[in-house]
């Protein structure tokens, strides 16, 4: 009901501004454009006003207008000087969410006592930046199977290093497989290992779940040499044994503790947040891998994170974790303290109240 209301609602507003740009009455002042995506025009695109640059997560925008079917948009403003940002939301071909935005290269715009005519720009696809790019005869191809058989839209990962374990923010790229599990990537010359999964909800990161199927690349590290393209063997695939992992889970990273901290996450309208896990760093940068993770936050956005030990740690928390962070997951920070730093002692159960998560473009 609420998809159907705000598209009814953006039908309504493309439709408005339709009329406005057909016959703007005259004094009044505002940014008319064009938003494209691959140079074609972009419909149902939302442009966002704003009236300074240095902007953070928190700040909503001054103004909000929509494209029409030729991409174009048109929003009325008082004079100013404003900062201008494309973003849309879609679905390809392939089933995944891509999300597009980009600021005009013009900011800031100035508005006095007209509809002042911005020049078009393209939006760009976020959290898809890769590997640098590679001539088409550069690269690797293969097919991933399990028991034998093909498998569909498995992710592929290319790591550059190995340090990491094949596990986490480290690989350069990431590509899915077709209807009869072939993938193909271009790769400059290099050295790479290669791992892949498929996981029940279709996820391209997160952590793996009982029925998933993962594997590393028997034939670990591929060499590839620049204007040849490598057929790889057979990339075969295993489930997730549901006792190991819930074993697994018990003894590592979820294991109880009696030092633990707990709350709830939600969203910038307090309300709760499900699915997200928190994390603790010992270094207040919150980069590589954490010390500690807390289970998927519930249904009324609660978690618990079970410490080895009292101490100091910095707290994050995301809607997935190994692999970039990707644009349309749900990130925040413990800001009880400005640094998100908690000093916990040994048996303690600290309550953290709420950890605000917003969606990441």
């Amino acid at each position: 009901m609420m998809k159907q209301t705000i598209l009814k609602y953006m039908q309504l507003t493309m439709l408005l501004l339709g009329l406005l740009s057909a016959c703007t009455p005259e004094g009044e002042s505002g940014l008319s454009g064009q938003l494209l995506f691959q140079d074609q025009p972009l419909e149902s695109a939302q442009v966002e006003i704003y009236l300074k640059a240095d902007k953070d997560r928190s700040v909503q925008p001054f103004a909000v207008g929509y494209t029409d079917a030729e991409g174009r948009f048109l929003v009325l403003l008082p004079e100013g000087s404003y900062f201008v940002i494309g973003k849309k939301r879609e679905s390809t071909d392939d089933g995944r969410t891509r999300m597009l935005m980009a600021e005009s290269p013009a900011n800031p715009h100035q508005v006095v006592d007209e509809i002042s005519s911005m020049a078009s720009f393209n939006l760009h696809e976020m959290g898809r930046e890769g590997l640098p790019v590679a001539d088409a005869a550069t690269g690797a191809s293969g097919q991933i199977t399990h028991q034998g058989e093909p498998v569909s839209r498995a992710f592929v990962y290319i790591y550059t290093e190995t340090d990491a374990g094949l596990i986490g923010p480290s690989y350069g790229e990431a590509v899915q497989t077709d209807k009869v599990g072939r993938f193909s990537i271009n790769l400059p010359a290099g050295r790479y290992s290669l791992v892949a999964r498929k996981r029940v909800d279709g996820g391209r990161s997160g952590a793996l779940a009982p029925g998933d199927l993962n594997a590393h690349y028997q034939g670990n590290p591929i060499d590839v040499r620049s204007g040849e393209r490598l057929l790889m063997d057979e990339f075969a695939l295993t489930k997730v044994d549901a006792e190991l992992h819930a074993q697994r889970q018990a003894d590592g990273v979820f294991a109880k503790t009696d030092t633990v901290l707990h709350g709830q996450v939600v969203d910038a309208d307090d309300l709760p947040v499900s699915e997200v896990y928190v994390f603790a760093y010992l270094d207040s940068r919150m980069v590589g891998k954490p010390v500690h993770m807390s289970a998927p936050s519930g249904g009324a956005g609660q978690f618990e994170m079970f410490l080895s030990g009292g101490g100091t740690y910095y707290i994050g928390a995301r809607s997935a974790f190994g692999g970039p962070l990707e644009p349309g997951e749900w990130v925040g920070t413990f800001d009880g303290e400005p640094d998100h730093k908690v000093i916990v002692k040994q048996g303690a159960s600290e309550d953290l109240g709420t950890i605000v998560v917003k969606e990441f473009w």
